[in-house]
């Protein structure tokens, strides 16, 4: 056994022992509600919607909510859950365990060939309470990651095609003050920031292009996050450097979103983002400014980002609008995008891709998820040709 394998082994091992510690105390000790989530792979410096394979399933659980919140608690992807602003709430029981199998496979018509990514892991919630009422949630989530023919493969990967332990949202969002006024998230959180607050896309097909614009999705740290006078708030500082804590170059993130209530019909809000991030060897430095709204009419959705700033020394500008519907039971889901990443030189001006892109999800009552996407790119590459790419994604939870 290699000194990686074992090291790998040791991390599950803990991973595990820490999910069914908490169990046994909890049994014992009545307490409050905490959150401790996994989040999944994000990539490096790279488009997500050029690979499709970049968010390596991220966290799966419906950390945003549906039109009928009753439906979240049963039907986003067989998870039972859902999280209001600052509060992951479990079934009545007030925990579920839940083993995630999922599959996804790549067409990158440019390439003329296949990716594959697989994922095996489990999924923990549980809410904490005393005679108080709810003071913590806890989530654990976390698996191993295996990649096939993957033409950029996150840093964190040795190679085009790999496995690795990796870990979702983990973390624990203790309350601090009543009716979710103020709460305090540490551990591993996805980047509060644009569309992604209010929607999430953890797990899934359909992206906001999270990573590619920030340069991370998920991170190590801590928030400040709640509900104050109608609006959702989360300002987090965060390690920078993705999956792992030990790094190199002293990386950061800080990351802050404020918005109105999301759950009314209606919302705007508005995002910041600085970081020094870790990179193998080096670092890369991002900031960004944004603004995001949505509007709900009937079975639609209408809602959209935008956000300015620096990649490095660079301007950057990153745009998206998504038109979705969902059927009255929830569980046929449909969006058309239509989504751009810009970066501008002094020697080539403004470079990066605009696309469409169409998807379908559907869920059924068994735990099945089945989804696909298309994605064309609406300009010319430098080969002459607008590529276009399609995904298939199966996921299975029990």
């Amino acid at each position: 056994m290699t000194g990686k394998e074992f090291f790998t082994l040791l991390e599950i091992y803990f991973s595990y022992l820490l999910l069914f510690t908490v169990q046994a105390f909890d049994a014992e000790n009545s307490l409050t509600n905490v959150t401790l989530a996994v989040v999944a792979p994000d990539n490096k410096n790279k488009p997500e919607s050029t690979e499709l394979l970049n968010d390596s399933f991220t966290s799966g659980l419906n950390v945003g909510m549906t039109k009928n919140p009753s439906n979240d608690l049963q039907l986003y992807e067989g998870i039972g859950m859902y999280e209001g602003i600052g509060m992951i709430r479990a079934p009545e029981n007030n925990s579920q365990f839940q083993f995630d199998v999922t599959g996804r496979a790549a067409y990158d018509s440019n390439r003329e060939e296949w990716s594959f990514t697989q994922y095996y892991g489990f999924d923990f919630i549980k809410t904490l309470t005393n005679n108080t009422g709810d003071y913590a949630t806890l989530i654990l989530q976390g698996g191993v990651t295996r990649i096939i023919n993957n033409p950029s493969p996150p840093f964190f990967f040795d190679g085009p095609t790999d496995s690795q332990w990796t870990y979702r949202m983990f973390y624990i969002n203790l309350k601090l003050a009543k009716q979710d006024s103020l709460n305090l998230k540490i551990g591993r959180f996805e980047m509060p920031f644009g569309l992604e607050m209010t929607n999430n896309t953890n797990g899934t097909l359909r992206q906001f292009g999270t990573a590619q614009n920030l340069g991370i999705k998920g991170d190590w740290g801590l928030t400040l996050n709640g509900v104050s006078r109608g609006l959702e708030y989360e300002f987090g500082i965060s390690r920078g450097s993705n999956q792992s804590w030990k790094t190199s170059g002293s990386p950061y993130a800080f990351v802050a979103r404020v918005g109105t209530d999301s759950t009314v019909g209606s919302w705007v809000g508005v995002s910041a983002f600085d970081a020094k991030l870790y990179r193998p060897g080096t670092t890369i430095e991002r900031n960004r400014i944004g603004v995001d709204a949505g509007i709900e009419f009937d079975a639609y959705t209408l809602m959209g980002e935008f956000s300015i700033g620096e990649n490095e020394s660079n301007d950057a500008m990153h745009g998206l609008i998504e038109l979705n519907w969902r059927n009255p039971a929830e569980n046929w889901f449909a969006y058309g995008q239509v989504r751009m990443q810009k970066q501008q030189t002094s020697a080539n001006g403004w470079q990066g891709p605009l696309q469409s892109a169409l998807g379908i999800k559907y869920s059924s009552y068994q735990n099945w998820v089945l989804s696909a996407e298309l994605v064309q790119n609406l300009e010319k590459t430098s080969s002459g040709s607008r590529d276009t790419s399609i995904s298939f994604q199966v996921r299975y939870r029990f």
